[in-house]
């Protein structure tokens, strides 16, 4: 029950800065959904343990999703935070990035990709079974998907006169949202079955690696190696669904420090001889 308590602190923290109900919710919910993720994990037969991590996601999406957005009519995709702080306007959204996507890496590093991601939630239910491989080149493309999503709402101010406060801020901020969701969903799902990868969106396309990755590089929490001698069946590498090569970073003794580990716990459930913790 590690993660549910850590959330009803943290919720009791924010909420006692910032004077709002949701927080009472929000973090609960995804530290119980975390937990029972979790439980699952350690009591679901060995074949079935890669399911507890997708339960928990699929529990946390709605939250993420639909609750925040409906109640507070607010854009928690990266363009929309970028229009909140153009406007000097620092929102919930600003709050989720600040924990989820700024200061949370420095201490689980890009978790939030592996656990709460309402895309990736989705991804990760795709009947692909066999997996593909993306190009290292075209892992490069996410940088220009960042700096487009950046540009975005500069552009729109700067050279279309749009007004943040009158146009945007608690009108259109939903909208928003959902037509970006919407977008990522279709670009995300024809990358899964194009790559024959379910994370390829991730890989290729996602601004939100990007803002994660400086952080995640100072993280406190990482795979290392248990003690246990590690076989090199390479079997965590197969599980991860990121690319990280997990077997090479345990068989030299090493913590697994790349900024693509999204901290799944897949390559240790998948480790045969426990070499991974």
């Amino acid at each position: 029950m590690l993660p549910f308590s850590i959330g009803v602190i943290v919720a009791a923290v924010v909420h006692s800065i910032i004077h709002w109900w949701g927080f009472l919710v929000i973090f609960p919910w995804v530290g119980f959904s975390i937990s029972v993720g979790s439980y699952l994990i350690k009591t679901l037969p060995q074949e079935k343990k890669l399911l507890g991590r997708r339960i928990a996601m699929l529990m946390i999406m709605p939250l993420l999703l639909l609750f925040i957005p409906i109640v507070n009519n607010e854009n928690l995709q990266l363009e929309g935070i970028i229009l909140n702080i153009l406007a000097g306007y620092f929102t919930k959204s600003f709050v989720h990035l600040a924990i989820a996507k700024l200061f949370g890496p420095l201490i689980w590093g890009r978790a939030f990709c592996g656990w709460a991601c309402w895309t990736a939630a989705i991804l990760e239910w795709l009947p692909i079974k066999e997996k593909g491989e993306v190009p290292s080149n075209l892992k490069r493309l996410r940088y220009l998907f960042f700096l487009l999503t950046v540009l975005l709402p500069i552009l729109l101010i700067f050279f279309t006169n749009y007004d943040i406060r009158k146009d945007y801020l608690h009108k259109s901020e939903l909208s928003w949202m959902i037509l970006g969701n919407g977008l990522y969903y279709v670009v995300a799902i024809a990358l899964a079955y194009w790559f024959k990868d379910k994370r390829a969106f991730c890989k290729i396309a996602c601004p939100v690696s990007v803002v994660m990755e400086v952080p995640t590089r100072f993280r406190m929490l990482c795979r290392k190696p248990s003690g246990a001698t590690c076989i090199q069946c390479n079997l965590c590498n197969k599980a991860c669904p990121m690319d990280v090569d997990v077997m090479s970073c345990i068989n030299a003794g090493k913590p697994v420090r790349s900024t693509e580990c999204i901290h799944c716990n897949d390559c240790k459930i998948s480790c045969p001889v426990g070499a991974i913790k």
